[in-house]
C-alpha cells in the first residue's frame, strides 16, 4: 500500500501590502473628507440664502400671533376672525417635534395606521395594530418616554381571537408638551 503525503494549504499571504493599495486609502479619506467639508459649506450657504428669501417675501419667524376680535367688528368679521385664529393656531403646532417624537417610539410589533391630531386641546389620538397586548404596552412606555409626549393613555383595545396569533387593535391618546 502506497503512502501518501498529507497536503500542506497556506492560506495566510506572506508577500507584503502594496504601495498602490495604502496611497488609494489615503486619496479616498482625503477625497471624502473634502467632500464633506464642500457639502456643509453648501448648506450653511443654502440656509442663510433660504432665510433670505423668506426675509424678503415676509415670512415670520417663530410663532405667529392671534387676531384680536373687536367688539365693533360685524358677527361676519368675528367668524372669520375666529377660522384665521384657527389657521393660526394650526401653523404654530410644532408638527415634526411632535411626528418625530412618535416615530422614535416605534417598534416592530406595532404598527401605526392612524394619527389624528388636535391642535386645539395639543392632544393626539392614535391607533394601530399589534401582536399582543404587551407590544401596546411597551409602545405605550416608549412613547411616555419621548419628552414631547406626556398622559399616553390606553382609550381602547380588542382582542382579534378570529386572526392567527391574535392580534391587538388598540386606540391610544396622548398630550404633546411643546419646548419652549
Amino acid at each position: 500500500m502506497a503512502r501518501i503525503d498529507p497536503v500542506q494549504l497556506d492560506f495566510v499571504q506572506t508577500r507584503g501590502k502594496s504601495r498602490l493599495g495604502q496611497w488609494l486609502l489615503v486619496i479616498g479619506v482625503l477625497a471624502a473628507s473634502i467632500s464633506l467639508l464642500e457639502y456643509d459649506k453648501l448648506s450653511e450657504q443654502l440656509q442663510a440664502q433660504q432665510e433670505a428669501i423668506d426675509e424678503q417675501r415676509g415670512v415670520p419667524r417663530g410663532p405667529r400671533a392671534g387676531i384680536e376680535v373687536g367688539d365693533a367688528d360685524s358677527p361676519e368679521m368675528q367668524e372669520r376672525i375666529k377660522k384665521a385664529n384657527g389657521v393660526l393656531d394650526q401653523l404654530n403646532v410644532p408638527w415634526g417635534d411632535l411626528f418625530a417624537a412618535i416615530e422614535m417610539a416605534q417598534g416592530g410589533d406595532v404598527a401605526l395606521l392612524q394619527v389624528q391630531p388636535d391642535a386645539r386641546s395639543r392632544t393626539v389620538l392614535l391607533g394601530g395594530g399589534a401582536r399582543n397586548l404587551s407590544a401596546v404596552l411597551d409602545y405605550i412606555g416608549r412613547l411616555e418616554g419621548a419628552e414631547d409626549l406626556s398622559e399616553v393613555l390606553l382609550v381602547s383595545h380588542k382582542l382579534e381571537t378570529r386572526k392567527p396569533g391574535r392580534p391587538v387593535e388598540f386606540l391610544l391618546n396622548g398630550r404633546w408638551v411643546e419646548k419652549p
